[in-house]
């Protein structure tokens, strides 16, 4: 019996490495540099994740240290070959101009019908039918529309910080950010008034801190969840039909679900707006239901969308294969989602920023006093006059690697100009960004922090700012993101002067957790003189 039972372990391990090492030699006779692999884990940035000695967030930069000065090289996650891209010219072909062979992202199956249906996780036809319907959710005018729920949040975010400044004590700025961007999403996106300033304990918190596994609330361990990518990845119908595996937080995805499923309802028995996402949404499915089309129209509000913008001739009519409930609900969790916790993340660094550079705060101050006095209405249209206040955010998020790269599948067999190599369909394509951010020939003082990099008159290189990502399938949320940020900066900057916490690192470092500071973000929030 036991000779029987080591030889189906030898079997089976046998069959496992094979699977993990039958494409490595994938890159053989491409004339590119290749980081070797090593079984199981693939290269050796992979190890180093899987050993607890990087994140990542790192193993990018990590990669882009190994091949300097190399346009194209390759990689191995786990079994998976995969191409790393650290050139402006082929990123833009790959992102804007070769778009049609980069249309998807990869995809990770799930036991989870919404995050299956969620606008990331859908391919070729079908993610442009439902990229098309949202883009219409975000234009100015539907953000106009939606501005007085967040100037509420930005009004209750003022009112604590004056009872955090009469305390005199240090506040973590991502979890202060945190706040503001999650009771915006409860006002604009789920219909819901929520005060977490006053109630960080409030159940539709707890659950977003469960939904986005932040330290102290995640109930699957980083293992488990290495573990639930593999299986997914490697056999993904077992793993999402069989096991109905998922990375979302069951109990949480259903609490958000509910809560969107119950608002639809009631709005549709009733007639009821509140011009949140859930009505735009709505609006903007039974336009297309109808026959509609949210991109007819060829006038764009600027360069970003219009390089974003899908050509509806060229767009197949196809089967969404889902009701028009689940679709809403789907996205409306994918906003949060994905909202949420890398918008606290922009606050924070906005604020280390902030904090590090008190001649620019000190400019910013005096715009947004100029503009809305010191206890005058802060307007949508005003807001979107603040110059300094857009450049501001633009350099803060530029030198603040919180996205390192950008992921496509290639859909159809590609040669990449210049080069000799053929990117095979299916395989992924990792675009390095930091280099870009980085580069004297975008910006006219790259290597620094300063805000005049985005002033029009230096002319900086639009494309190589590639936080929100760039063409057809950058981040349709952006100008929502944008706007929460200008509303909580607008409100903190009038009255406050922020000054750098205990622990507070001269550069900001995300730790192996992801969604967290190395040292926090601690700030100290001053009342300025003459203040009401």
């Amino acid at each position: 019996m036991w000779l029987e039972i080591g030889l189906l372990c030898v079997l089976l391990f046998g069959l496992f490495y094979r699977y993990i090492t039958k494409d490595f030699h994938f890159f053989d006779g491409q004339g590119i540099p290749v980081s070797p692999p090593i079984f199981p884990w693939g290269s050796k940035v992979m190890k180093n994740i899987m050993m607890g000695k990087s994140s990542f967030i790192a193993m990018f930069g990590e990669l882009a240290e190994e091949f300097p000065n190399t346009k194209i090289s390759g990689f191995f996650m786990f079994n998976a070959p995969r191409y790393f891209v650290n050139d402006e010219e082929i990123a833009k072909q790959i992102l804007i101009k070769d778009f049609e062979y980069f249309v998807d992202r990869s995809t990770i199956a799930s036991g989870d019908k919404y995050f299956s249906k969620m606008m990331t996780n859908l391919e070729g036809d079908k993610w442009k039918k439902v990229r098309m319907i949202m883009s219409g959710v975000f234009t100015s005018g539907r953000l106009r529309q939606m501005f007085p729920h967040l100037n509420k949040v930005g009004q209750n975010f003022e009112a604590y910080l004056d009872k955090v400044a009469a305390d005199g004590k240090e506040v973590d700025a991502k979890t202060t950010g945190g706040c503001l961007t999650l009771d915006g999403i409860a006002s604009a996106v789920f219909g819901i008034e929520s005060n977490s300033f006053d109630d960080p304990d409030n159940t539709f918190r707890v659950m977003a801190l469960r939904l986005t596994n932040a330290p102290g609330y995640r109930r699957s361990s980083f293992a488990s969840m290495i573990i639930k990518t593999i299986i997914l990845k490697a056999w993904p119908k077992f793993g999402a039909e069989v096991l109905e595996l998922s990375f979302m937080d069951k109990e949480a995805m259903n609490f958000f679900a509910d809560i969107i499923k119950q608002a639809f309802k009631q709005r549709q028995e009733t007639g009821q707006k509140r011009n949140d996402l859930i009505d735009l949404i709505n609006e903007e499915l039974q336009k297309s239901k109808a026959g509609g089309n949210s991109d007819e129209k060829k006038e764009y509000e600027d360069e970003f969308e219009e390089k974003a913008a899908l050509d509806s001739s060229k767009i197949k009519e196809t089967d969404m294969d889902v009701d028009q409930e689940t679709l809403l609900v789907a996205q409306a969790l994918l906003f949060f989602f994905a909202g949420f916790d890398t918008s606290s993340s922009g606050f924070g660094a906005i604020c280390h920023k902030l904090c590090m550079n008190e001649d620019a705060q000190e400019k910013l101050h005096h715009e947004v006093v100029e503009q809305f006095g010191v206890d005058g209405e802060v307007t949508f249209d005003k807001m979107n006059e603040l110059r300094y206040l857009d450049w501001f955010i633009s350099e803060s998020l530029r030198t603040t690697d919180l996205v390192p790269m950008l992921e496509r599948v290639c859909t159809k067999n590609y040669k990449v100009p210049g080069t000799a190599v053929v990117i095979p369909k299916g395989t992924v394509v990792d675009l390095y960004i930091p280099d870009l951010h980085m580069d004297n020939n975008n910006y006219v003082n790259a290597k620094e922090f300063d805000p005049e990099n985005f002033n029009p008159e230096n002319k900086p290189n639009k494309f190589s700012f590639q936080t929100f990502g760039q063409g057809p399938r950058n981040c349709i949320g952006m100008r929502y993101a944008l706007l929460v940020l200008k509303v909580g900066i607008v409100y903190m900057v009038r009255k406050f002067k922020l000054v750098r916490g205990s622990t507070m690192q001269d550069v900001m470092k995300v730790n192996k957790e992801l969604n967290h500071f190395e040292g926090g973000l601690p700030v100290i929030f001053q009342k300025r003189d003459n203040m009401a």
